[in-house]
């Protein structure tokens, strides 16, 4: 009988100091919250996208073009970020006397992400000397599929639209700083475009 009480007070003893080792009362449990994938954003480098186009721009070195002439003159230009899995969407036109239809139809177009933005925001390109006119629209919101959209015309003969998409369901918070990377590269490429 000695023997069974020996065994029950150390087994006692031992689940006692285990239950006490276990418990911190200074640590409160709480989830951690959600984080993302740290994204490895490569310095900014261009290069001249100068080929059949009637214009020119620079364009990220870490991103690659493809585009397709459709029969009526019309381009459509991909500039595809794979590391990103983005895309910038590029349509350009020849004008036909119907500027104001196009900014129209722009502004058609970036009003469809009302229902889902927080803010929309936009910049006017006025270069008179090189004869770029234009807007630039920052979409702002979580769930916005263009995060980044814009227009270049020389008001008479040229009109090229574009805009940023990621192949992806939107998350915008997260993509914040590719977003941000992405449009320094717009800017970039606005700010070296020109006619031919």
């Amino acid at each position: 009988m000695k023997n069974h009480s020996r065994i029950f007070f150390l087994l006692m003893s031992s689940f006692i100091l285990l239950t006490i080792s276990c418990t911190n009362t200074n640590q409160v449990d709480s989830p951690k919250p959600k984080g993302y994938y740290r994204i490895e954003l490569p310095p900014h480098a261009y290069q001249q996208l100068d080929t059949v186009f009637p214009f020119r721009f620079p364009y990220s070195k870490y991103a690659t073009y493809q585009f397709k002439q459709r029969p009526n003159g019309d381009y459509w230009i991909y500039i595809n970020y794979t590391q990103f899995n983005a895309d910038i969407n590029i349509t350009y036109a020849a004008l036909n006397k119907d500027l104001r239809e196009r900014i129209i139809e722009e502004d058609k177009i970036v009003s469809f992400h009302y229902k889902v933005a927080d803010d929309v925001e936009f910049s006017i390109i006025s270069d008179a000397a090189s004869n770029i006119f234009g807007q630039i629209y920052d979409i702002k919101g979580m769930k916005v599929a263009t995060p980044i959209s814009f227009w270049l015309t020389d008001s008479s003969n040229h009109y090229l639209r574009g805009a940023l998409y990621f192949n992806n369901p939107p998350n915008n918070d997260s993509l914040q700083p590719v977003i941000e990377y992405i449009r320094e590269d717009i800017l970039e490429m606005i700010n070296g475009f020109e006619w031919k």
